[in-house]
């Protein structure tokens, strides 16, 4: 199997429609009250090439599962019509926020940027959840901008966010697996994907991972995908590859 092509996405999407009777989206997950015993919520960071998330999300849907696309807010993942779209083929869209890095650190321009932008965004879908970029060249966490009680309230309550995915879900008992640095490791070339659990799983291949999911995965998962990486374009899946290889190199000299 050819991993992080779109006919091997399709493959881990058949597997995990087949283990799992509950796909969310991270809206329902966490307005759930109790919370369910077996799920698994796809999760898709917009970084780059949105025409990518289109082509995932039209192919999520044939499967029938719905997943949650959070989208930056830079102009070239800003892409109105892609996210209408997205959010009519029955997906969830959130902010994938940065706020704070292009603050420089400062809180209080941060907050109004992200109030501005999640304005945007909602001027073309329902947002009540919220994700972190990571900008991993930069020296700020953007979930600081939350980390203290008055700021959190807002979130909450004067914003109408559910939550931030990282900070309001308690990932103890749930296992997260991220293709971050092309790859189905949860630490290598990863800075700032990663949640605390006392559940986790490395996998040396796709193939591994594939069996994985075939075969009685562990009850809750998150599985975190971004689109950019996946495409059956020889040219597109060639200039990814050569991309994240030398994004990994720089984050090993960091």
């Amino acid at each position: 199997m050819k991993d992080f092509t779109l006919s091997a996405y399709k493959m881990y999407l058949q597997a995990i429609r087949s283990s799992y009777k509950t796909c969310l989206r991270f809206g329902e997950y966490l307005a759930a009250d109790p919370k369910p015993e077996i799920f698994c919520i796809i999760r898709h960071d917009i970084d780059r090439r949105p025409t990518n998330a289109l082509r995932m999300a039209r192919l999520e849907h044939d499967v029938g599962i719905g997943a949650t696309y959070y989208f930056r807010s830079k102009a070239h993942t800003f892409r109105q019509r892609i996210i209408r779209e997205i959010a009519g083929l029955g997906h969830e869209i959130g902010y994938h926020y940065e706020s704070l890095s292009d603050a420089d650190g400062d809180r209080e321009p941060a907050l109004k940027d992200f109030k501005k932008n999640l304005r945007r965004f909602r001027e073309i879908a329902c947002v009540t959840t919220i994700s972190a970029h990571g900008r991993p060249f930069l020296p700020f966490d953007n979930r600081d901008l939350w980390r203290n009680t008055e700021n959190h309230r807002r979130l909450v309550g004067e914003l109408g966010i559910r939550g931030d995915i990282y900070l309001d879900i308690d990932y103890s008992d749930i296992l997260y697996i991220s293709d971050t640095g092309r790859n189905w490791s949860s630490t290598k070339s990863n800075i700032r994907d990663m949640v605390t659990s006392n559940i986790r799983k490395d996998f040396s291949s796709g193939t591994q991972l594939l069996r994985y999911l075939e075969d009685s995965p562990h009850a809750k998962l998150i599985f975190a995908v971004h689109p950019e990486r996946w495409t059956d374009s020889v040219l597109e899946y060639l200039y990814q590859r050569l991309f994240d290889f030398s994004v990994n190199m720089l984050k090993e000299f960091m």
